[in-house]
């Protein structure tokens, strides 16, 4: 028996990066309901920012928020835990990260020696000027538990310096599509992935093969996309696609964002003999 599970980046992949439509994908988010797939949201995104987006999505599955910082269990899943849970209304959350306040008081004196900007530095304003949201979105964004997004506008060897200086901390940096984001050294999407991956299987039993599929569009979803049995890379029309290390086998879309995701997801589940009529 095998298990299907889909993992994927929001922003630059499920979403359209310039106006975060999903409308291409819209059907093969149907035909993942139709056959009873989880889609399992994995993103930079905050807890604020999914509820309000997974009710236009219909999504009922568990989600990933603040790269990995944290993941939320619907409370209607038969989904259990040997690890201790917080209870979040609807939600069980299992953290992997130290609290927001934390990393802004760790880079607090380094502007002095870098240029980025951090969201806590940012007018709501400004967030909207940045990344082209409306004021109820940017606000959402703002609202983060887990980690710190930052606008780097610094070399790529100036943020290697910064990882450095913050790595005895235990703190790291992954750069996405659009910001560098600041969390705590557990924190990691393909962690996040696999610790979940692991309650799916306890939730079949021990000889059921789980297959995974993930679909991802920046340096932030490598480690995510290494991890999974089908690694898939979203051409994006902001900057060249990642590179996935050891991985020749990675697929790369001909189309950007949830046109080239619908794509890559048709053909994976036609491979696993999933074919839905209204799909079309």
């Amino acid at each position: 028996m095998t298990t299907l599970l889909l993992f994927t980046d929001l922003d630059g992949t499920l979403l359209d990066h310039h106006s975060y439509d999903f409308q291409p994908a819209e059907a093969a988010l149907r035909s993942l309901k139709t056959f009873g797939i989880p889609c399992i949201i994995n993103t930079s995104k905050t807890f604020v920012e999914l509820i309000s987006l997974r009710q236009a999505l219909e999504h009922q599955d568990p989600f990933i928020v603040e790269n990995g910082s944290a993941v939320y269990i619907p409370k209607h899943l038969a989904l259990r835990s040997d690890d201790a849970l917080e209870d979040c209304g609807d939600f069980w959350r299992k953290s992997f990260g130290p609290h927001r306040d934390q990393l802004i008081a760790l880079t607090n004196d380094k502007q002095n020696s870098f240029q980025f900007t951090r969201f806590s530095d940012m007018t709501c304003q400004e967030l909207m000027s940045i990344t082209g949201l409306n004021e109820e979105n940017a606000t959402q964004a703002m609202q983060r538990d887990f980690s710190e997004p930052m606008l780097w506008v610094d070399s790529d060897s100036a943020l290697n310096v910064l990882r450095a200086e913050l790595a005895p901390f235990d703190v790291q940096i992954q750069k996405g599509g659009r910001f560098a984001h600041l969390m705590g050294k557990e924190c990691d999407k393909a962690h996040a992935m696999m610790w979940l991956k692991g309650l799916y299987q306890k939730q079949s039993n021990s000889n059921s093969n789980i297959h995974t599929i993930a679909l991802g569009d920046g340096e932030n979803d490598i480690g995510m996309l290494r991890q999974a049995d089908v690694p898939v890379v979203i051409r994006s029309p902001a900057h060249t696609p990642p590179k996935v290390p050891n991985r020749s086998d990675a697929w790369l879309t001909e189309s950007c964002g949830p046109e080239g995701w619908a794509q890559a997801v048709n053909v994976w589940l036609k491979q696993h003999g999933f074919v839905d009529k209204n799909n079309t």
